[in-house]
């Protein structure tokens, strides 16, 4: 990759989406309408419906019923420029397991509000579906085999280093190209991610040049890694259609539509014993919404 378009990439993924850029609404509020889901042998395809031409973005949940927890899979970025039908957004999800029940629902952000839907069908990966096998492993891990790993936090410098071996995800999609780690940081109001430079051991992460300004100068914490791909404007329909990864057409620096697909977090601790700090003030980017409130 050329050091140029490497940039682009990290600035990229550090584009404004802000958390508190949108409200939230109150429990009692009702409902908008579940997103329709649609399973083949390897990938589900939801079919979210169009509520507004203002909608600034759309997160993406998806909930394991075999383990009870849900996590944000993806945001669909500046919807209503994507096309489609006209009134009905894809989004596919193919890091799916045999012999696991999901459902699903969405977040809009319209508005400077944040709207839910209510929660998809439950859909069953049947064991002859060309899914994922349970061993297969779509998040990071250590060499140990465990989904938990220690980042030590230095702070004269305020930088986190990586002192052992992190594994990166399996599945054939994943190389360093199509997906990128990403940190996730929350301050108590706002959580999102973050591009890292890498994964490999003794890598220093440099907090004051990654974090915007709402994450200096206030208490925060690190919930986890992820990766990140991000799917431009010209890409788009070769991915919903074929899942396809390549970056013909225009220039990247040209493409201002996306879809940004995450795989599964991994927990993270921070040594010696950090799990609060402060970092004074510098400069950052703010990053991509990844709000973890889901009612």
């Amino acid at each position: 990759m050329k050091k140029g378009t490497s940039f682009f990439y990290i600035s990229l993924a550090l584009i404004a989406v802000s958390l508190l850029s949108c409200k939230l609404k109150t429990e009692e509020e009702d409902l908008l309408d579940k997103p329709g889901v649609n399973i083949t042998e390897n990938q589900v395809t939801l079919i979210i419906p169009k509520t507004s031409n203002s909608t600034k973005y759309i997160n993406i949940y998806r909930r394991d019923k075999q383990f009870d927890e849900d996590i944000n899979i993806g945001v669909i970025y500046h919807p209503q420029a994507l096309g489609n039908d006209g009134k009905n957004y894809v989004f596919i999800d193919s890091l799916i397991k045999k012999n696991h029940a999901y459902d699903y629902r969405v977040r809009y952000c319209t508005d400077g509000e944040y709207y839910y839907t209510a929660w998809s069908d439950k859909i069953y990966i049947e064991d002859n579906y060309n899914a994922y096998e349970e061993n297969v492993n779509l998040t990071f891990r250590t060499t140990s085999g465990t989904d938990l790993f220690d980042l030590l936090y230095e702070p004269t410098d305020f930088t986190l280093l990586i002192n052992s071996t992190i594994v990166a995800p399996e599945f054939p999609e994943y190389t360093s190209q199509n997906f990128k780690p990403m940190i996730i940081v929350t301050n108590g109001e706002s959580t999102q991610v973050f591009e890292i430079p890498a994964l490999t051991q003794n890598t220093k992460i440099a907090l004051r040049s990654l974090l915007p300004a709402d994450f200096l100068d206030t208490d925060i914490s690190f919930v986890g890694i992820v990766g990140q791909k991000t799917i431009f404007d010209d890409d788009t329909n070769d991915v919903l259609e074929n899942n396809d990864t390549n970056h013909d057409g225009k220039p990247d620096e040209e493409k201002l539509n996306k879809i940004v697909i995450w795989t599964d977090p991994t927990p993270l601790t921070i040594n010696p014993s950090a799990k609060i700090v402060n970092i004074p003030s510098q400069s950052g980017t703010t990053g991509l919404d990844y709000g973890r409130r889901v009612k």
